[in-house]
């Protein structure tokens, strides 16, 4: 996208645009497929004779091998596999011995919820702290959300998840360490796999209170990092327009400072924002590989380091796909809300 006049036919020039990068998604995915296929494969280790156990014999680890297409050479595992995932099949895990997919869809919402409410923190703190430092800089407010970002750029989120165990947990007692919700609670029959939202529509007011609690913890722990980002993006932002003619010209004018900030000088330093932000969820949906094992949390960064460690290239393959892709949706809808806080801005 690039600053330019209006376009004289909006509707196909967004279209054209989703359209191109669609495209250019693809290739991206066959990219990220490759790269992950031929690392996966090149690295040291026997996937069948670790999923065999250690008293199989010859014959039977070389049987899985086969039953696996193990025993092919690379570029024919890599057609038969594209081949397959053309068709919507992941392959089938030596760890589980179910289909990739249906693993990765019992687990992708635990870590999707998760990521929705590291997301949601990200953006109701640090879009408003990042106003407040601009609008009063250099005062309290501006010195103390400087510290805090510069904590959370440079503290490393796995230490920062084992200080608010030892003190939400261990010390105060208010929050659980790990887990997704208590294991008395009865679950709520499963609608989406987000256990707040179907405990809210099943009407279970305990898993949902019991699930929220078990969220806070690693929601806080994976967006101290992003929330800092967000914030140091804001206020720098929101300094360059503050500076502009036109925000001056609002205020000559007698506007209320509320409107001149949050209508004139905000939605126009929406759009590099808008940008950080959408890289942060893609960075939310890395970082929950580490945070769910830290917290015990049963998502898809759980199922990915137990596929790595067991060696279970199909079911690395699929985690990394499905990561993938919800990043490129991501960055997608990103781009394409540009033009809803700055009209100057088309898709031709």
């Amino acid at each position: 996208m690039r600053p330019g006049p209006p376009a004289q036919t909006g509707s196909i020039a967004m279209l054209k645009y989703t359209t191109r990068r669609l495209g250019l998604a693809i290739f991206v995915m066959i990219g990220v497929i490759a790269a992950t296929f031929i690392i996966g494969n090149i690295v040291p280790g026997d996937p069948a004779r670790l999923a065999a156990g250690p008293h199989a014999g010859p014959e039977q680890v070389a049987k899985l091998r086969h039953e696996y297409g193990l025993d092919q050479p690379l570029p024919v595992q890599f057609v038969r596999y594209v081949t397959r995932l053309v068709h919507g099949d992941l392959g089938r895990s030596i760890t589980s011995y179910r289909p990739v997919a249906r693993d990765i869809a019992e687990y992708l919402p635990a870590t999707i919820e998760l990521a929705l409410w590291a997301a949601l923190l990200t953006v109701i703190m640090g879009i408003p702290l990042g106003v407040l430092s601009a609008v009063r800089r250099n005062g309290a407010v501006d010195l103390s959300s400087r510290l805090v970002a510069l904590l959370g750029v440079t503290m490393p989120a796995f230490w920062l998840g084992l200080i608010l165990q030892v003190v939400f947990f261990r010390g105060l007692g208010w929050l659980p360490a790990g887990g997704r919700i208590d294991a008395f609670i009865t679950l709520p029959p499963r609608l989406t796999g987000f256990i707040v939202f179907d405990s809210v529509l099943a009407g279970n007011w305990a898993a949902a209170a019991s699930a929220l609690q078990h969220l806070i913890l690693p929601a806080v722990t994976l967006a101290f990092g992003s929330v800092s980002v967000v914030t140091r993006m804001t206020r720098a932002t929101m300094l360059e327009v503050l500076r502009e003619d036109y925000v001056r010209t609002a205020r000559a004018k007698g506007l209320a400072a509320r409107v001149v900030i949050y209508k004139h000088a905000l939605r126009n330093a929406m759009v590099p924002i808008i940008t950080v932000v959408g890289l942060q969820v893609g960075y939310l949906l890395s970082g929950v590989f580490y945070v769910e094992s830290i917290f015990g949390y049963p998502g898809l960064g759980t199922y990915t380091i137990r596929a790595i460690t067991s060696l279970d290239f199909s079911g690395i393959l699929g985690s990394t796909i499905v990561v993938a892709l919800v990043y490129l949706v991501i960055n997608l809808i990103a781009d394409l809300s540009y033009p809803l806080f700055d009209p100057r801005i088309n898709v031709q």
